[in-house]
């Protein structure tokens, strides 16, 4: 199996070293590297000589400029709004020798894995994010982006980065590419595309609830304890912005990944919530986030499934739409 080329224990600092043994209050007996995630992060299960377990994250010297970004933002995060602890690992410090920035976290097991989604684990799942929709901090409001406005997703709320970058050439010539009939791909992409850019384009001004909203909910950032009692991790993305984003990202991903069709995760969060969410609302995320997967649709390994808005198809049938099959589901690859 290949792994990401991680920094070992033994390249950490000992200044760093000892301040982490201040910070969990006790000797460190041995850390062993936390496997997982997508970049060479420093990521440590921290382990005590009195049994206590501990998650250690942080940059290593010539970490990459989006990583340490994403690293800082988080921690200002954890240092600020220590609410998140309810809906995910507890902060308990944070530390800084030379180039190396690290920060302590409470280590939670991984009791169960998912994928595969097992209907106890999508409606924990569901619940889950109901309840940090709900149960947000006002002074998140204050403290955090508003989500049209945050530069790492500008391009997603503007309509500038989904459907209709893929108006360039070779944007679009990698797009036709995933498929095994490019042709048919070309005549369907040509029949919806000037409707799917006036829908992104709809994205900044999204109506119905508002909160603090993760923007990266899928099954590599939780961790189940239990069957159906997951937590959520890694916050760097978090803002102030739509709920109906997280859902929609969510129930995708979970689409990708074998388990059930967005519609039918939309009908539970909305029992759950009791909040029925707009059509034309729905219309316009889920057109933002199938464009936002079909404009980087090229970047991953090919595959045949139909084009994204199968998503849409999915959760708001609409008349030009019916001839598509249940087959025609978006992929969460990233």
């Amino acid at each position: 199996m290949i792994r990401e080329n991680k920094p070992t224990w033994a390249e950490v600092p000992q200044a760093a070293k000892d301040a982490l043994e201040r910070i969990v209050a006790g000797p460190i007996a041995d850390a062993t590297i936390a496997w997982g995630g997508y970049g060479p992060s420093a990521t440590f299960i921290l382990h005590l000589a009195d049994g206590r377990k501990f998650f250690c994250k942080g940059t290593p010297p010539g970490f990459t400029e989006m990583g340490t970004s994403a690293f800082h933002t988080e921690l200002s995060y954890y240092r600020s709004i220590p609410e998140l602890a309810e809906f995910g690992p507890r902060f308990h410090g944070d530390t800084h020798h030379e180039d190396w920035y690290l920060l302590v976290l409470d280590y939670v097991e991984r009791a169960f894995e998912v994928p595969p989604w097992t209907p106890h684990a999508f409606r924990g799942a569901i619940a889950m994010l109901v309840r940090f929709h709900a149960r947000w901090p006002i002074k998140a409001r204050d403290l955090l982006p508003v989500a049209e406005e945050q530069a790492g997703f500008m391009g997603l709320y503007r309509g500038e980065s989904g459907w209709k970058a893929l108006a360039n050439p070779r944007q679009r010539e990698a797009f036709l590419g995933l498929f095994s009939d490019p042709v048919g791909a070309a005549r369907w992409l040509d029949a919806h595309i000037d409707e799917l850019v006036a829908l992104e384009a709809g994205a900044a001004s999204l109506g119905g609830p508002r909160s603090w909203i993760h923007h990266d909910v899928r099954s590599d950032n939780l961790l189940f304890r239990a069957a159906d009692a997951p937590i959520l991790i890694d916050f760097p993305f978090l803002a102030y912005g739509p709920t109906l984003m997280d859902v929609v990202f969510f129930l995708s991903s979970v689409t990708g990944e074998g388990g059930p069709l967005p519609g039918e995760g939309l009908r539970l969060y909305e029992q759950v919530s009791g909040h029925r969410f707009d059509r034309r609302d729905l219309a316009i995320t889920v057109a933002t986030v199938a464009g936002f997967f079909a404009a980087r649709g090229a970047t991953g390994p090919p595959r045949t499934a139909a084009p994204a808005l199968g998503a849409k198809a999915a959760i708001i049938p609409e008349p030009q739409l019916a001839d598509r099959r249940d087959g025609d589901r978006p992929s969460s690859d990233r």
